[in-house]
């Protein structure tokens, strides 16, 4: 005895997008929610979670040092008033993306160095337009994204 078993192929690939749907949204947000959580790491002493390069240290005629070392600080932080941290936020509920943002007007010279200062990246982000997310945090997006998948299919 036989029996043969066939895909109905369109039928198939629809409940796969309806799936995919579903778990879409989620998904990105879990991804953009692991991405700020390492960015919100990186701000502090250190060597951060994941910053792309190391942040030179405080020292003489390192911009900042007399202010940090002023204020007990031995070690560059990024953390003077709290204003650049607190404009960092993710955005997961879009239909298309998911997104982490500042608008900080600083966070560019802060990330990418600017006259005298030097970079103090805390976004995980590399390549001249900040195109290109490190391996680190890239894994890290897709490991909450697949928890996220797997939560949203119970």
């Amino acid at each position: 005895m036989n029996a043969t078993l066939t895909i109905d192929e369109p039928a198939f690939l629809n409940s796969i997008i309806a799936e995919f749907q579903k778990v879409k949204v989620p998904c990105q947000a879990a991804m953009a929610n692991a991405f700020y959580e390492v960015v919100m790491k990186n701000f502090g002493s250190g060597d951060g979670e994941d910053r792309p390069i190391s942040w030179i240290g405080l020292g003489k005629g390192v911009p900042g040092s007399k202010y940090a070392k002023k204020v007990g600080r031995e070690v560059a932080t990024l953390e003077l008033d709290g204003e650049l941290a607190t404009s960092v936020w993710p955005v997961g509920e879009m239909e298309e993306y998911a997104t982490v943002s500042t608008t900080n007007q600083y966070a560019s010279a802060h990330q990418w160095g600017e006259g005298n200062q030097p970079p103090r990246p805390f976004f995980p982000i590399t390549g001249p337009e900040g195109e290109t997310v490190t391996q680190f945090t890239a894994q890290k997006c897709v490991d909450a994204c697949a928890a996220e998948l797997v939560r949203s299919l119970k």
